[in-house]
């Protein structure tokens, strides 16, 4: 899997573009650059777009341990995160189901317009 990000000053968004087959050790490495280059925005707003991995290349317990490090880092349990899930592979359900027990909810949407509509709004949850 390969990964970019882009910042939007406008909206003060973080995108973050995931690409092809997905891994443990690339999915841990996207989230800690990720952190390292955007964790000292406040609020740290993003947007991950998974709709073009091609390949979940996890098992079940690689899923579950991605959730608790996203989980567990700080900067992202402080930050927004909204999800564009490709509606054919869903590869974040198991992740974002162990993340939200470890105290870090993040929501899966249909449409950028909509998860920026989320991510740039004051409310806590998606209406």
């Amino acid at each position: 899997m390969s990964f970019q990000f882009r910042y939007d000053n406008q909206s003060r968004v973080v995108y973050l573009l995931l690409y092809g087959e997905a891994t443990l050790d690339n999915r841990i490495r996207a989230a800690r650059q990720l952190v390292a280059k955007y964790g000292h925005l406040k609020p740290l707003r993003i947007l991950a777009d998974v709709r073009k991995v091609s390949r979940l290349s996890m098992t079940l317990d690689e899923q579950r341990q991605y959730g608790s490090f996203v989980a567990s880092v700080p900067e992202l349990r402080a930050a927004r995160i909204a999800v564009l899930n490709n509606t054919q592979l869903n590869t974040t359900a198991v992740m974002r189901k162990q993340a939200r027990q470890g105290g870090l909810n993040f929501f899966s949407f249909l449409t950028e317009a909509e998860a920026v509509q989320w991510l740039t709004s004051t409310a806590d949850v998606p209406s």
